[in-house]
């Protein structure tokens, strides 16, 4: 996607003025910037250097030529021809360079109508004008007659420059909350135009840097959306200023419920698709690596990118990791727009995001939207209609002291006090803000909410089909779609929930659905033609019905739930292979399924049978195929209730112990390391107490790979053990060979490499027992065991650089090294369909390490680590693909490396940086070690050999203690 270019228009005002206005509509539409000079200084050289400068910046030139000669400069040197304005904008834009588009009027008639009676031009101006007319038709080719404003609108259109313009906006999804009135927000409002100001304006004096992310942050009903809305609609009137590019996008769900369903994955596939990458936004990528390609994209060009309501994809304020981002590629996305940026990303939550703390006083600041004052919420109260002389400013400023100027509250208690009391200000006694609890989020927005609805339901009929319809929200956690609210309204009617609905006629239900629209409840959105498409609220609202709901009518809760979880599974045909957006109500209809207690049926037939496709070693489709772990998380935490550990009881102990698999594997695989380790434990615990060794077995060895990767090497050799004995219990041999040589490398990592070489050997025989045809440990397991033998080699390499040692006995190298090699190129002749891409990429990067390896000992060439089918290429590629977070940091060491000795240092860094922010949000300590031994021993940092030091002490990483001493010794 291009950035939006901007044209230069020129024109007599009194004879095209209006035509004027009308290409600059055009060019606007097809997302051009309209430019032109709208006023003269009366010196000469001030209007030729004026307009030179503003024609310098345009990317084309369109001149209306007609037979008026124009207005001309003041003062015009004596040496100097005779022209008029519209004729130095043609000469300037000509000597420039600049394509000119010439649209000439067919005759004296192609003209606005005169407004009063114009002056006759002189003889001689009419001679020179004529003459301009004739001159361009020759000098240029690119001229054009016109007879009428929409042939010059339709000839504009057909400009190569403005038919390849490509602006893009979608911000609906912020539009649609623009209030009425925005009052008491200047101040805020003021830093969103200075933000953006810098994005048109970039490098101004100011000193400061630049804005790339604006966060807001409150409370639910503070006003944050509002206040965003509010300006967007402020610039989409301006017609997009400095804008290349604009999208809105929000992740309000499930209200103040914290559920923990909420993900990314959709707004990264919609955004990449919006950007111009649907091949990314289709593939299986990792979310870190779509949110890395998304922030290329959004910062290339002067985007607003607008991401409302960020909360649910935040740890909550109760959690140790309160406020971080859950979301791998919202903390790719949102830290690198903080580093660089051409345009601005507007975000709002109600937490404070740690993760961009390091930018919050440059780059990245977040900003506590305060409460209105009392002034402002007085003066919101008389907008939305209270009247002035039913109380006393002590009153008014006592009403919004009391809710303590919350936005929301004052909203909603403003349009009551209006539509139930004709704005009576002392009617305000009706709502009893003394019973709201100061500890639950919107406490007092609710007790206006009970007011409403007691209000409502006292009116009769028409009350209750009002209060009828927005009841329904309750059972949404996003906009409720109409054929979703059309399900509900069928018969038969559900008891406490539906019965002023069923048999409502549209008539009824629009007079409804307009009187919610007004009172600010509800958000009606139609297409063009009136059908209705959807119905939305506030979360606050959405929340305070969920609430009264399940905890007033449970029964009604389950069955309109259950209403809902069938209907979305009868209506939806996702095909064979359909995209994340086209699986999204089946995604619903396992929350709605859930929630009507249909715990199995929604993981059977819908997550397994539909989303899934399949539990085989071919099938789990949403993530192999589409990458959806975040989608797929958000699913699997409805079969749980409150933390990772509580697993529905609805379930057999088999599907229990499953889905505590799954839900450790996409945690893990989302780098969310310690969330992993709860859902993990629960499953071993239950295999344990069971006595069911298949299950605990394999449990246990991944829980060891868990605890390694987060540098608890002496619990992971010792959880290690404990699953070898689980596994020769359980007399699976693939189980008892995965476990082996789990251990054997938790022992390599701690520095007992005897024991560990000792057992990969046992663990081969084994394997040569069970597979003649594979006597060799392969894939994963083989990996590991390649690891502990080019340990050694590994060590001499690094000697050669760090001591410029010689080179080592070339026969007993080149031997050791041979028989790796082999062992690397037989894996892959052994390779079958079952292989995944996490084993055809290790398998990869054990080749690549020996060929660097013999490079520095035996001084072979090194393959171009830029060559695509290089090994090392192709391991970093397909570790990235493969989505393992915790393997990829191995891959990009040695492909750092690789780039090292190839002479591009830069590239090096680059890559360490990269291992580096994946290890630290893992975070993965053994990892971090390795990258600052690296930096250390590549760049000759001894900072980093401290860092380095520190992290192999505290951690009991004795794999690289020898290595480190080495390091030490070269820097002496």
């Amino acid at each position: 996607m291009k950035s939006r270019p901007t044209i230069f228009i020129s024109g007599v005002s009194h004879e095209f003025g209006l035509f004027r206005d009308a290409v600059e509509n055009e060019v606007q539409m097809k997302g051009c910037f309209p430019e032109n000079q709208p006023g003269f200084p009366p010196d000469y050289r001030e209007v030729e250097e004026m307009l030179r400068r503003k024609i310098d910046e345009a990317d084309a030139v369109i001149c209306l030529i007609g037979f008026r000669f124009g207005a001309e400069p003041a003062n015009r040197p004596d040496d100097v021809p005779r022209r008029s304005y519209t004729q130095m904008e043609f000469d300037i834009a000509r000597e420039l360079g600049k394509p000119v588009y010439l649209f000439l009027s067919a005759d004296e008639k192609v003209r606005d109508k005169p407004r009063t009676k114009l002056e006759p031009q002189d003889a001689e101006a009419t001679e020179l004008q004529l003459k301009h007319r004739e001159a361009v038709q020759g000098a240029n080719h690119l001229w054009y007659l016109f007879k009428d404003k929409q042939e010059l609108r339709n000839l504009v259109a057909e400009i190569p420059i403005v038919a390849a313009a490509d602006f893009r906006v979608d911000v609906q999804r912020i539009l649609k909350y623009t209030p009425e009135y925005l009052i008491g927000r200047e101040e805020d409002s003021a830093l969103l135009d200075a933000a953006w100001d810098q994005v048109r304006r970039p490098g101004g004096e100011s000193g400061s840097p630049d804005v790339n992310v604006l966060t807001f942050v409150a409370l639910g009903g503070e006003g944050k959306t509002s206040l965003v809305a509010k300006w967007v609609a402020k610039l989409a009137g301006e017609h997009w200023p400095g804008c290349d590019a604009a999208l809105a996008w929000s992740f309000y769900s499930q209200g103040t419920r914290d559920r923990g369903d909420a993900s990314a994955d959709v707004f990264l596939a919609f955004a990449l698709r919006f950007f111009g990458d649907e091949a990314m936004a289709d593939s299986a990528a990792s979310a870190w690596d779509k949110g890395k390609r998304l922030a290329e994209l959004v910062s290339e060009r002067r985007t607003l990118l607008i991401l409302d309501g960020l909360e649910p994809l935040q740890y909550s304020p109760t959690s140790p990791s309160r406020g971080e981002l859950k979301e791998e590629g919202l903390i790719a996305l949102l830290s690198s727009l903080a580093v660089k940026n051409a345009g601005l990303c507007v975000v709002t939550t109600r937490y404070e995001i740690p993760n961009l703390n390091n930018y919050r006083e440059t780059t990245a600041p977040q900003h506590k939207l305060p409460q209105l004052s009392v002034p402002a919420g007085v003066n919101l109260l008389h907008q939305l209609g209270v009247r002035k002389n039913s109380g006393t400013q002590q009153e008014f400023e006592a009403l919004v002291e009391e809710v303590k100027g919350h936005a929301l509250t004052i909203n909603l208690l403003g349009k009551f006090l209006v539509d139930a009391h004709a704005g009576d200000i002392r009617k305000r006694d009706l709502v009893r803000f003394e019973d709201a609890d100061s500890e639950e989020q919107g406490g007092h927005a609710f007790r206006v909410m009970d007011a409403y609805v007691k209000w409502f339901e006292d009116e009769g009929e028409k009350g209750r089909q009002a209060m009828g319809l927005l009841r329904l929200m309750g059972l949404f956690d996003r906009a409720a779609t109409a054929d979703c609210i059309a399900a509900l309204k069928q018969s038969p009617v559900i008891d406490g929930l539906t019965d002023p609905l069923v048999g409502l006629g549209e008539a009824k239900r629009n007079i409804a659905l307009k009187r919610l629209a007004e009172a600010n409840l509800l958000d009606v959105d139609r297409d063009a033609s009136g059908a209705l498409l959807s119905l939305d609220c506030h979360p606050l609202i959405r929340e305070y019905f969920a609430k009264r709901l399940q905890e007033d009518q449970p029964e009604a809760w389950r069955a309109g739930h259950q209403r809902l979880f069938e209907h979305l599974c009868e209506t939806t045909n996702e095909g064979e292979e359909p995209t994340l957006e086209q699986l999204q109500p089946l995604y619903q209809a396992v929350s709605h399924g859930c929630l009507a207690g249909l715990q199995k049926q929604s993981r059977e037939l819908v997550y397994c049978d539909r989303i899934l496709k399949g539990t085989g070693p071919d099938d789990f489709y949403s993530v192999n195929k589409l990458g959806a772990l975040g989608a797929d998380l958000g699913a699997l935490s409805c079969f749980f209730g409150g933390d990772w550990r509580n697993v529905s009881t609805a379930f057999t102990a088999l599907d229990q112990s499953w889905l505590f698999g799954e839900v450790s594997y996409r945690l893990k695989a989302l780098g969310r390391l310690h969330e992993a380790l709860e859902p993990m434990r629960a499953g071993l615990e239950m295999g344990v107490n069971q006595r069911n060794w298949n299950l605990a077995a394999p449990v246990a060895g991944n829980l060891s790979e868990l605890l390694l990767t987060m540098g608890d090497v002496n619990a992971a050799v010792d959880v290690a053990r404990q699953s070898v004995n689980y596994a020769d219990r359980s007399r699976e041999e693939f189980v008892r060979m995965g476990n082996r040589t789990t251990l054997a490398d938790a022992l390599h990592q701690s520095g007992q490499s005897k024991e560990a070489a000792s057992l990969f050997a046992e663990t081969e025989q084994i394997q040569a027992d069970t597979q003649p045809t594979y006597p060799m440990l392969y894939a994963v397991r083989g990996f590991r065991y390649c690891d502990l033998l080019l340990s050694a080699w590994e060590r001499i390499a690094w000697q050669s650089i760090t001591l410029a040692l010689g080179r080592p006995d070339s026969i007993s190298a080149g031997a050791m090294l041979d028989e790796i090699e082999q062992r690397g190129t037989r894996m892959f002749a052994w390779r079958s369909s079952y292989d995944s891409l996490l084993d055809i990429a290790v398998e990869h990067l054990t080749l690549a390490r020996v060929a660097l390896y013999r490079s520095r000992l035996e001084q072979r060439p090194l393959p171009d680590p830029d060559e695509p089918t290089s090994h090392i290429a192709l391991a970093v590629r397909g570790l990235r693909d493969a989505g393992q977070q915790d393997f990829l940091p191995r891959g990009l060491l040695s492909m750092a490396w690789y780039q090292h000795e190839h002479g591009n240092d830069a590239a090096a860094r680059e890559t360490l940086d990269e291992a580096e922010q994946i290890a630290a949000r893992g975070p993965m300590p053994l990892h971090l070690a390795d990258i600052h031994l690296y930096r250390a021993r590549l760049f000759h940092d001894k900072k980093e050999l401290t860092l380095a030091e520190d992290l192999i002490n505290k951690h009991h990483y004795e794999r690289r203690r020898n290595e480190l001493n080495d390091a030490k010794n070269a820097v002496k």
